[in-house]
């Protein structure tokens, strides 16, 4: 047998081995990422998924305050908060509407500042839910909430797919020409104190007299990036890194964002 004969032989018994050791690895199926459009035909399980998606997005900055798991920097741990929603509303020191446990989230939601957990302050007030997020992801945020230690009772309708955010917008940008209506719709007012619109947020910087310490400059390069520079006095002391949404650039038009 020359040479070249058992190179070739070798070559083929080498590759018959490794071809035959790589079919013995068991397989991993590949599937695509959950769908979690929503639509009226969505199960529990993917209508959670949804508004898991919402509530660790940064549409909203929900984990700027809250933590799953563990308590987050300025509001309460919301692991097992399905549990508690079920019955919070008979408490004595409850003053709020709800009567069961999807109410409950709705209205803490929605009007965040009926009932405050111990320990905490409100500082959801001025930020605006409604106004930010359709009635079908606020449904999709309530099931999230609901699957965090309790039973998801809600579904989406029809009704819910077809509504825009209480404030106009659709999609992600935000609803507003005047000043006025952009930073209500925006829910500055849950961090921010603005004394001229009435807003008195206790986490972020105080902008009553912004417009007199800082130019233009600034201040539009604090609302499209506003971790480049960080304020040095928030009323809790130094101001966090991190707390305000990054997505403001996206979100407004340049005509909102120069008024």
């Amino acid at each position: 047998m020359n040479t070249n004969l058992k190179i070739v032989l070798f070559v083929l018994a080498a590759v018959g081995f490794f071809v035959g050791f790589a079919s013995s690895i068991p397989q991993i199926e590949s599937r695509p990422p959950a769908d979690t459009t929503l639509g009226v035909n969505m199960s529990p399980a993917q209508l959670a998924e949804a508004g898991k998606a919402v509530v660790t997005g940064d549409k909203i900055g929900c984990l700027n305050c809250h933590g799953v798991g563990q308590p987050g920097p300025r509001a309460p741990d919301l692991a097992g908060v399905g549990a508690r929603a079920q019955t919070r509303f008979n408490e004595a020191d409850y003053t709020g509407h709800a009567t069961n446990a999807e109410g409950y989230l709705r209205e803490s939601l929605l009007d965040p500042c009926v009932y405050k957990v111990k320990g905490y302050d409100c500082l959801m007030g001025g930020l605006a839910i409604d106004k930010n997020l359709t009635p079908a992801e606020i449904t999709a945020v309530v099931a999230y909430l609901q699957s965090l230690g309790g039973e998801i009772t809600v579904s989406l309708s029809a009704q819910d797919l077809a509504a825009a955010p209480a404030g106009g917008g659709g999609g992600a940008g935000l609803a507003g020409k005047t000043a006025q209506e952009i930073v209500a719709n925006a829910g500055c007012g849950g961090c921010h104190t603005l004394s001229a619109l009435g807003l008195a947020g206790k986490v972020g910087p105080d902008l009553s007299a912004i417009g007199a310490r800082a130019n233009p400059d600034y201040i539009r390069q604090s609302i499209i990036d506003p971790g480049a520079v960080i304020a040095k006095s928030c009323p809790g002391g130094p101001c966090p890194d991190g707390v305000m949404p990054k997505n403001f650039g996206g979100r407004l038009t340049a005509d909102q964002l120069e008024t």
